[in-house]
């Protein structure tokens, strides 16, 4: 993948961040809320736009769960994630090896309990119709379960990550390239280089028979914030890898709000909130902050575990079957 080497996770759990430590010590940390909307002039377009245009990484929240495990982190708990933290530096002390399996360290870390910032428990709020689907759930991988290449999902086939789960942190690729027209905006992913095109014009909505992998994106301006929504979402996203759909049970009736707004020079506070009547009790958001790297370079995202390993995933799974 790129320039560095990764361990192949689940889908269902990769969610989000889990797979890096967050390594407190040798990093100067921001505590979640102090990079909030305020006051800042924020540099503007030829045409009088925020500029949101360069390269931004979540990395400063990489490592940090999804959802909170618990309602507040006791000493010992930190002492404990810290003891991990030192225990990878001990088993990997040569750091010029880290950057080839992993993301470039970052020397900013952004502390918060959860990328889940409301429901203020730090849990997404998942309906019983929901929690049945992911009691039930088992994953198919390593050719066991396997009966075709419908069962393997779109990132196992190196077509998309998908749409929001592209925007939270993982071990590698965590990079976003922005760029802006008067009429558009658009955002190149570092992983599997997918590229979203967000229209800033009144144009018609998408037919609802129209389903697509990232949903269908519309943008504006709210003061100094650009408002996005999606909808339009294929229930057929994460294939039957992830129950219910496309993303933590959201489905083809998912709708998310995104909202990009630029809190200082090197920092873009990232929201967004999801909502599905059918997979989550109520609407909940996530928090990302986005922080600028002038140093970081996005290279092409060659994948071939879907070229290579379906094969042998299949072949496998015939072997099984007999």
């Amino acid at each position: 993948m790129t320039r560095r080497l990764c361990v192949s996770l689940d889908a269902a759990i990769v969610g989000i961040g889990v797979v890096a430590l967050l390594m407190l010590t040798p990093f100067a940390f921001e505590m979640a809320g102090a990079q909030t909307p305020g006051n800042f002039d924020p540099p503007r377009t030829s045409w009088g736009h925020p500029d949101l245009q360069g390269i931004w990484t979540s990395n400063a929240v990489t490592g940090v769960p999804a959802e909170r495990r618990k309602e507040t982190l006791t000493a010992e708990d930190i002492e404990r994630r810290d003891r991990r933290a030192e225990l990878r530096q001990e088993q990997e002390p040569n750091s010029d090896v880290n950057i080839v399996w992993d993301e470039p360290e970052t020397k900013r870390r952004i502390q918060q309990p959860s990328l889940v910032v409301d429901p203020p428990n730090g849990r997404i709020p998942v309906t019983a119709e929901m929690q049945k689907a992911v009691d039930d759930w088992t994953p198919k991988h390593y050719g066991i379960g396997i009966e075709s290449w419908a069962d393997l999902d779109l990132w196992d086939r190196c077509i998309t990550k998908g749409f929001p789960t592209v925007m939270a942190p993982m071990g590698y690729n965590n990079a976003y390239e922005i760029v802006q027209t008067e009429d558009f905006v658009a955002i190149h992913y570092e992983m599997i280089h997918d590229i979203r095109i967000i229209p800033l014009t009144d144009t018609p909505p998408l037919h609802e028979n129209i389903r697509q992998y990232w949903g269908h994106s519309r943008g504006r301006w709210e003061g100094n914030t650009l408002v996005v929504e999606v909808t339009n979402f294929s229930d057929k996203t994460f294939g039957t890898q992830q129950p219910l759909g496309s993303y933590r049970g959201g489905g083809r009736d998912m709708r998310v709000i995104e909202r990009f707004t630029l809190v200082d020079q090197t920092t873009i506070d990232y929201r967004a909130t999801l909502e599905d009547p059918r997979a989550f009790t109520r609407p909940w958001e996530l928090s990302i902050p986005l922080i600028r790297d002038d140093s970081y370079v996005i290279y092409e995202y060659a994948c071939h575990e879907g070229n290579y390993g379906m094969a042998h995933i299949l072949s496998a799974a015939l072997k099984n079957k007999h």
